[in-house]
């Protein structure tokens, strides 16, 4: 998106910290909240391609409960589990109207960024733990969009984060990606210091511990803050996700570079994205996606609609 669209969507939302709290599966109910219109058919529900979130160990007893009758949308709401991992949610941005090939957007300009960040607890777990000399997980310095100490006074460790292209002209968001750094250094150190079992090794397996859960469920905590956030705080009905070749292709990725595939496969999958060939209005606009698909026209991407249950169901 432009940089002066950019600066009224950041201006309009919340400021500071927003806390947010996750728990392994957690996607399920919340996604059903945000699907349902405020009552439907079980019935009608398990015809669609929305049953596997029914199907879910977090959902399926409420469905369970509701016969065949009518399931209502806010029996949705109050579902908890517990042990829940805390994080806080904050905005940055990404990007440029140039070098768009380094900056991996999919059109020229910026995009915004939601930051998933952990507790003030994991600074103080880390400084025990691994390093007390003011190092952080993320290092000093990243060429990625995380919080840095030496940048934020109310500094948290960013454990993920998501970029988001946005036009409110077609009523679309594209995820250009999910990413964690944090998440890979760690299954990396448990590893290491497994192996290697001397006492410091042994030590540093607590911190390995502690941030195990956060690390279980970032995948699924970042992609489901990223749809509250585009569909509560933005009101874009369209969420676009890159599958993996088309992250490669349409963002000119090095092929020496690969994210997990999990994460534009079966991650959005979970989460009842549809596979399509229809690429986001706003891409198609664009010259250099004109220029691609006229060579490459087998590019596809993940779609959700957050209003197509209710046409579904004739809401």
């Amino acid at each position: 998106m432009n940089t002066d669209t950019l600066n009224d969507v950041i201006a309009c939302l919340p400021k500071g910290k927003t806390h947010y709290r996750y728990f392994k599966g957690a996607y399920a109910p919340k996604m059903l909240e945000m699907l349902l219109p405020e009552q439907a058919s079980v019935h009608a529900l398990k015809k669609t391609r929305f049953k596997q979130l029914l199907n879910h160990p977090l959902t399926k007893p409420i469905i369970g409960a509701c016969g065949s009758g009518m399931v209502h949308r806010n029996l949705f709401e109050t579902v908890w589990q517990e042990p829940s991992q805390p994080f806080l949610l904050t905005l940055n941005r990404w990007g440029g109207n140039r070098d768009r090939d380094w900056h991996q957007t999919s059109r020229f300009g910026e995009n915004l960024v939601l930051q998933l960040n952990m507790p003030k607890e994991h600074q103080r777990q880390y400084a025990r733990f691994i390093s007390s000399s003011g190092e952080t997980l993320n290092g000093r310095w990243s060429s990625h969009p995380v919080q840095l100490p030496d940048d934020n006074s109310s500094f948290r460790e960013t454990l993920a984060w998501s970029r988001i292209d946005i036009d409110f002209n077609t009523d679309e968001a594209l995820i250009e990606e999910i990413q964690s750094d944090g998440a890979r250094y760690v299954a990396r150190w448990k590893r290491r210091f497994t192996n290697c079992g001397c006492k410091r090794c042994i030590q540093r397996l607590h911190y390995i511990d502690w941030i195990e859960p956060y690390r279980a469920s970032w995948a699924e905590a970042m992609l489901s803050a990223t749809i509250e956030f585009v569909r509560k705080e933005l009101g874009i009905e369209r969420v676009f996700l890159h599958t993996a070749k088309s992250g490669w292709k349409v963002k000119k990725m090095s092929s020496t570079w690969h994210a997990p595939r999990s994460l534009y496969s079966d991650l959005p999958k979970k989460f009842a994205f549809k596979r399509t060939y229809a690429a986001p209005e706003f891409l198609l606009e664009t010259k250099c996606y004109q220029k691609l698909i006229r060579k490459q026209p087998d590019i596809d991407f993940f779609q959700l609609s957050m209003d197509e249950l209710k046409h579904t169901l004739g809401e």
